[in-house]
């Protein structure tokens, strides 16, 4: 029997007159990595999914770990083409049923879910559904049919004369196709929280580009291979990626050294520092929206106060995805999506870097202007630009 990836997508549904633009961003997504897997062949639109036909020899493991990192996606299954004839269908089912799993891990009980589309049938999904577990029981599988909580469901898909069918799906990531929403910078770190709000963005549809302002020579030497092992990571999300690299630690050495500065406002400067570079580098490269990894009150810059102090150097919208969550609830999230041990590991870098013991906590802005002309900010970042470095990851 042929068998087709059969991929249902997310939000694409809700688009209305654009929905064409977004289900064909994501048949280009889907049709990259199948060719970065090896398999030729671009997925056909059909009746609100996606369809490819799969050689014989495809690695499913594979092939299912590329598709549940595409954005836009809200589950798959690796299906086999048979007749939309119920007996004959029947049948099939039965040649294909794992007795190797059920026997393995002990599965007791089954369902049968039928979805129609388009095409004339003599019958509703629901008679579907009990004729085919009559088929299967007939045919000593094993199993109890059982509607709800079943151990193994086996999902069929009825698309116009033909008839598809599949033991088991996988969910997606859901979201927007990337690409679909823009460009955005996202001010990267090797910590836990940026790289889940690079993440979160790229499941909303945009496409991201990476700064790091790295603390070097007064940051861990290992700190640039974290940060790029996690923008490597973030690529299989959305496909290669830009990673631009700011010298900073000589910056914050230099300002911490400035008598003129007030010491509690470092961290205010610092990022503000950071923002108005990152604005330059979203210019250059077509970015609309610079991303952060802050969280509402984590620390001390992070205050509603010195947020709103620090967004006041750019003119660009700046996003953070993780505003409202705890940290344990981004560190299960890095976990799901591949970053977290990275992360864990050990690693100075700017932010920990020429801190002050007690930081302010609702910095004013004409504190903060007098030290910045004391320090002369903009030639700081003309000075840094011409020595950053750019990687393709």
């Amino acid at each position: 029997m042929d068998r087709y990836l059969i991929i249902h997508y997310s939000e694409i549904g809700l688009k209305g007159g654009n929905k064409k633009f977004f289900v064909e961003a994501l048949n280009k997504h889907v049709s990259r990595v199948l060719s970065e897997l090896g398999l030729k062949g671009r997925p056909k639109y059909v009746l609100n999914r996606l369809m490819v036909k799969l050689p014989d020899d495809v690695v499913e493991d594979d092939l299912v770990v590329a598709m549940r990192r595409v954005p836009g996606i809200r589950n798959f299954g690796i299906y086999y083409k048979s007749s939309s004839d119920l007996e004959k269908l029947g049948r099939d089912m039965v040649k294909k049923i794992p007795f190797e799993r059920i026997s393995g891990e002990g599965l007791q009980t089954f369902c049968v879910r039928v979805k129609k589309s388009e095409g004339k049938f003599d019958f509703t999904s629901v008679e579907a559904e009990r004729e085919l577990g009559a088929v299967l029981l007939r045919g000593d599988i094993g199993l109890k049919v059982k509607m709800k909580g079943s151990d193994l469901e086996v999902f069929v898909e009825l698309i116009q004369d033909k008839a598809y069918f599949c033991l088991g799906k996988w969910d997606g990531i859901s979201g927007l196709p990337v690409g679909t929403g823009g460009k955005v910078l996202s001010l990267i770190s090797s910590g836990f929280d940026s790289p889940v709000a690079s993440f979160m963005m790229m499941r909303r549809g945009a496409k991201v580009s990476f700064v790091h302002f790295s603390g070097q020579p007064y940051s861990g030497k290992d700190e640039l291979e974290h940060v790029k092992e996690i923008v490597e990571i973030l690529s299989g999300y959305q496909g290669e990626a830009k990673l631009i690299i700011i010298p900073f630690g000589e910056i914050q050495k230099k300002i911490s050294m400035n008598t003129k500065v007030l010491a509690k406002l470092r961290v205010v400067l610092y990022r503000r520092l950071m923002f108005k570079i990152a604005e330059k580098v979203a210019s250059r490269e077509r970015a609309r929206a610079l991303v952060t990894g802050e969280s509402f009150g984590q620390v001390a810059s992070q205050t509603l106060v010195n947020m709103n102090v620090i967004d006041r150097a750019v003119d660009l919208p700046v996003f953070r995805p993780l505003i409202g969550l705890n940290k344990e609830e981004i560190i299960d999230m890095s976990r799901e999506i591949g970053t977290h041990d990275i992360s864990k590991e050990p690693c100075s870098d700017t932010c920990g870097l020429f801190m002050p013991k007690s930081p302010e906590l609702a910095a004013k802005m004409r504190e903060v202007l007098e030290c910045e002309e004391s320090i002369g900010f903009d030639e700081l970042v003309k000075e840094v630009l011409v020595k950053r470095e750019v990687f393709k990851v």
